[in-house]
């Protein structure tokens, strides 16, 4: 029997909630819900990470966020991408110019072909992801150039067109079985929907002008009245039907060259969005749900039975659960969630979430993201009812009651589940931090004998 293809689309920056199948009472994801019939729901599915860089090495590696001591995938014993090709499957990959999951943090590991669209003149020989972490440049994704510029909006619009015609055009000639990923932007910052979409939803229009004014603030991040962040609110579901858009036009594309029912897709957020739920806006190294409660639906191949799961499952165990509906040995050291018999593992109900973070709680920038020891960390703890933060600048822990505070609003510290939970996170610490060191350790070691050969390489050529 030939091999399923494997198909992952992710969506930068979409909340669970916001989607019409998750209860989003606007229609802005009418394909999604259709796909929905056909796929397994999770409605407890959360991410590892609150934002790109801490959200993807979970997702592509089955790695936690802070497991090394540089953010991507520099460190990662196995990527998803390199187990399935070892496995006979050709690769591809898309992505929608994220900078965090480009080539620049060796996110085109284990593809044959890999797709970025970023800037040739942000990245040259001397800083491709061969090079020593120090020759890595960060592009920086300011306002002038991808806001308010006539060029950035054009360019972006452009690449969000572009991209399936470019899936659509390599899938046609790809070897059997193939694994594609493809990474979606349309829903992160700034939100930029076109007329069509906001006319789907029926948002009153937003003119060019003032969309530049919205998301100025957003950007920004400043207190907003309700008015504005409603039309905050409006923009970003009309991104998520934008993108939906896009999706229906990949199922169509699948469906009609006989790739739809073969194939085994999954379609997931890397981590969600804020609207002042916490205080700010976009998706900050915070450990609230709005950043961590993403969407995963599962189409398992020759199967369209709609199901709905209701356990806690997490996106660094997505990878092995991808090698278990191929009945392929997990090449892993995570369990999956969803074992090929289609009974649900019991070996984890509960999620941890990581992040480490620089100024004002936002995630790390520039050469940061290669030396994350230095800065403060976040881990969460989450269980179907209860869920502990801890912050590594802060000395208590705080406890939240999910069933009677489900929007973790009043911290608690006095519950008898206060020591339970910090045992669980501490091991986790404990563990991760001990891992964390030996790497560090490793990579130092590795530098000095290369030091040493060299420097008995010059001593014998005398």
């Amino acid at each position: 029997m030939n091999r399923p293809n494997v198909i992952l689309v992710t969506a930068d920056s979409l909340r669970a909630d916001r989607l019409g199948c998750y209860g989003h009472s606007r229609l802005t994801s009418p394909n999604l819900d259709r796909f929905c019939k056909d796929a397994i729901r999770f409605s407890n599915a959360f991410t590892n990470g609150p934002n790109t860089p801490h959200a993807f090495p979970a997702i592509l590696s089955a790695t936690y966020p802070l497991t090394y001591s540089r953010l991507g995938l520099f460190d990662a014993p196995l990527t998803l991408a390199e187990a399935l090709r070892n496995d006979g499957y050709a690769t591809i990959g898309f992505n929608a110019a994220n900078p965090y999951v480009s080539r620049l943090f060796n996110y085109d590991r284990g593809f044959d072909a890999f797709y970025d669209f970023m800037d040739e003149s942000e990245i040259t020989a001397e800083n491709s992801h061969s090079q020593s972490e120090s020759a890595i440049g960060i592009p920086e994704m300011d306002l002038e150039k991808y806001l308010i510029s006539e060029e950035g909006i054009y360019r972006k619009a452009c690449l969000e067109n572009e991209i399936n015609l470019r899936i659509f055009d390599r899938l046609e000639n790809i070897p059997r079985p193939f694994f594609l990923w493809d990474h979606i932007m349309d829903t992160h910052y700034p939100y930029l929907p076109q007329s069509e979409a906001q006319r789907a939803i029926g948002i009153p229009f937003v003119s060019r002008e003032e969309n530049l004014q919205i998301n100025s603030r957003v950007r920004e991040n400043t207190p907003l009245s309700s008015e504005m962040l409603h039309k905050v609110q409006n923009l970003y579901d009309a991104t998520i039907r934008q993108l939906d858009a896009k999706l229906g036009d990949l199922f169509g594309f699948l469906q009609q060259n006989g790739l739809y029912d073969s194939s085994l897709i999954v379609f997931c957020a890397d981590h969600g969005e804020e609207f002042h739920e916490h205080g700010d806006l976009q998706h900050k190294s915070k450990l609230f749900d709005e950043l961590l409660h993403v969407p995963l639906l599962i189409k398992r191949p020759f199967s369209s039975q709609s199901e709905r799961r209701d356990e806690i499952v997490s996106l660094v165990n997505l990878a092995p659960t991808i090698f278990s509906i191929l009945e392929l040995e997990n090449p892993f050291p995570m369990v999956g969630f969803l074992p090929s018999t289609n009974s649900f593992s019991d070996s984890q109900s509960f999620v941890i979430a990581e992040a480490s973070y620089a100024a004002n709680g936002g995630p790390p920038v520039d050469r940061q993201l290669f030396n994350i020891d230095a800065l403060p960390k976040r881990f969460a703890y989450r269980e179907r009812f209860w869920k502990m933060i801890f912050d590594s600048e802060d000395e208590m822990p705080a406890l939240y009651n999910l069933l009677a505070d489900p929007f973790e609003k009043t911290p608690i510290h006095d519950s008898s589940e206060c020591e339970r939970l910090a045992a669980f996170l501490q091991e986790h610490i404990r563990y991760y931090e001990s891992k964390r060191l030996a790497e560090k350790v490793s990579r130092v070691r590795k530098k000095l004998q290369s030091v040493s050969s060299i420097a008995q390489q010059v001593i014998t050529s005398f």
